[in-house]
């Protein structure tokens, strides 16, 4: 999703705005709130320094850390709340994973920040300074976003019940789930920057688009086939990788069936210094089993080394391990986005 939000670190650059003084008559926002950017209008962050540029600096980031800090809370309890257990098992919602990015989020909401006043007290010639964020314009740019992002997850949805091609069907729904993801952060954002807290209700529920979507991976059966393996384990390392990804494995083709080839490369070194290295690259295809058409492809680099060569070779299994267990689902999704989403 492209963000048209200016970020963070330039605003020191672009919003240098602000009314200067100094003298003994302490404007009223130093120890309280300002009667000029009332709290009903306006999120305010202080900063104090010997400079001036650094109590700037220093009020930005007090205002950020509203918003870093609320959402996180806010996250945390959602957590806490949509935790449930079935069957002895403790299901943790998607919410999770909507914050994984609040910091980065966080520093492009924050465009529309101003410096508002600046105070400089004669006596300690410490500089003050107050920045300001306007609810209603910030507002106003969330609820734009949410709206793009509503539109992307109902084209998305509308797109994967149009589909015959289970894997772009997959892709779809996923792009529709992470759409909503990247909403319920700009919709927490929402919550801070509106005085009275609410967002806007979505309408589509995290919980049904994942459920939809793993559903589908369900569908999506493979059968491995390793062409090379230097190492041995490889293709037990692909069945519990698809596994783990929410594919169905099996051990034979099928007309409805995919195939994921597998191929490990691997050139051991010893160096003067009594390294062990190990190079090469771990290359995956999938192919649709019945047309032999090949549905994408994809290679990883492998460089891994050790002063022992068990241990070397270990870390390559480990890394191996590591990359399809957490890449192999987004990359098979991946193959099945449509063409014209290519970029």
């Amino acid at each position: 999703m492209r963000n048209i939000f200016i970020p963070f670190f330039l605003l020191g650059i672009l919003l240098n705005t602000g009314c200067a003084g100094s003298g003994s008559s302490q404007p009223d926002w130093i120890n309280g709130n300002s009667s000029k950017y009332p709290p009903t209008k306006y999120l305010t962050g202080k900063g104090e320094a010997n400079y001036q540029a650094v109590a700037r600096d220093r009020a930005r980031a007090d205002l950020a850390k509203i918003f870093e800090v609320r959402i996180q809370e806010q996250s945390e309890d959602s957590v806490r709340s949509n935790n449930q257990t079935a069957e002895g098992k403790t299901n943790l919602r998607l919410e999770a994973s909507a914050s994984r990015d609040i910091s980065t989020q966080t520093n492009q909401i924050i465009s529309g920040i101003q410096i508002a006043e600046t105070w400089q007290d004669k006596a300690s010639k410490q500089f003050h300074v107050l920045a300001v964020l306007e609810r209603m314009k910030a507002a106003a740019s969330l609820r734009e976003n949410i709206d793009k992002l509503d539109e992307a997850t109902s084209l998305a949805i509308r797109r994967a019940r149009q589909s015959d091609n289970l894997l772009q069907k997959i892709s779809l729904a996923h792009t529709a789930l992470q759409a909503q993801l990247e909403r319920e952060i700009y919709n927490k954002q929402l919550k801070i920057v509106d005085y009275s807290g609410r967002g806007l209700r979505s309408p589509y529920t995290l919980a049904t688009l994942a459920r939809d979507r793993d559903a589908l991976l369900q569908r999506v059966k493979i059968y491995t086939k390793v062409s090379s393996d230097p190492l041995g384990n490889l293709d037990d390392a692909l069945k519990a990788a698809i596994s783990t990804a929410g594919f169905t494995h099996v051990n034979e083709t099928g007309k409805d069936a995919y195939t994921l080839k597998a191929k490990l490369t691997l050139n051991e070194n010893k160096d003067a210094q009594g390294w062990y290295w190990q190079r090469g690259a771990l290359e995956i295809n999938l192919t649709q089993t019945s047309s032999q058409q090949v549905l994408g492809s994809k290679r990883w680099s492998i460089k891994e080394s050790a002063q022992d060569r068990a241990i070397s070779r270990k870390r390559v299994r480990d890394r191996i391990d590591k990359i399809l267990k957490t890449e192999l689902r987004q990359t098979l999704i991946s193959f099945g986005k449509p063409e014209q989403d290519v970029e």
